[in-house]
């Protein structure tokens, strides 16, 4: 079986050496060449890729066209989503993605039904295991506990460009954007995922991956003529 691996962090690190060790081909997509040296020198062997992830030629590189599973581990909730959209679109694999704010989640797994994303959210797997130890009163405090900790501001959210949308045919650098809104990737018909720059025209139907804050997804939700 060869599962590649995006992002060679300290759960991408274990992760690879256990894959291995069961006798496993891994490959590893990470961006920082020193962490990818780090790997390579903890597991022994040669395994990483150096590069972003997020770019199509990276994951063809690293040989995502023949993978049997693929894993989105970087830290970043946005860029685990970009991985497991190009993965889709290029390869058969089954995707699994991390994610690091449980509101997140429905996202990823409504990315794909016929092949749905497996997700995994340390969040919700600490809070299950608290809700087996804890009284029904003091799970609330937790849970509260654990809201204030992550401040939950921050989410994905994902609309298509209307027709009647004024933004429809424009390059993004002409738009203005609503406050506290990133445009994260562009899900267009019959391409490639699109990880946008200032260049990028917006075409009618495109379906605009963002990170938003607090109001945000209403205003952008207007600007591009969303129902949704």
């Amino acid at each position: 079986m060869f599962i590649l691996i995006v992002g060679g962090g300290k759960v991408g690190s274990y992760l690879t050496r256990a894959l291995i060790d069961r006798k496993s081909e891994v490959v590893v997509v990470e961006k920082d060449e020193r962490k990818a040296k780090n790997l390579e020198r903890l597991i022994g062997q040669q395994v990483t890729v150096v590069g972003d992830g997020c770019d199509p030629k990276v994951l063809r590189a690293a040989g995502v066209e023949r993978a049997d599973i693929v894993v989105a581990d970087t830290g970043d909730d946005e860029d685990n989503l970009v991985v497991v959209l190009l993965s889709k679109r290029i390869s058969k694999a089954r995707c699994i993605a991390r994610v690091n704010n449980p509101r997140n989640r429905r996202i990823f797994e409504s990315l794909d039904t016929g092949e749905p994303v497996t997700v995994i959210s340390s969040t919700e797997i600490i809070l299950d295991v608290l809700n087996e130890h804890v009284s029904a009163a003091g799970y609330g405090a937790v849970l509260e506990t654990m809201h204030l900790f992550g401040k939950g501001n921050l989410h994905l959210t994902k609309m298509s460009v209307a027709a009647a949308s004024s933004v429809a045919g424009k390059e993004i650098g002409e738009v203005t954007l609503p406050n506290d809104t990133v445009l994260v990737a562009i899900e267009r018909e019959g391409e490639e995922i699109v990880v946008p720059s200032g260049h990028t025209r917006l075409q009618v139907g495109d379906r605009v991956i963002a990170v938003v804050k607090n109001g945000a997804r209403e205003r952008l939700a207007q600007l591009l003529g969303a129902a949704n």
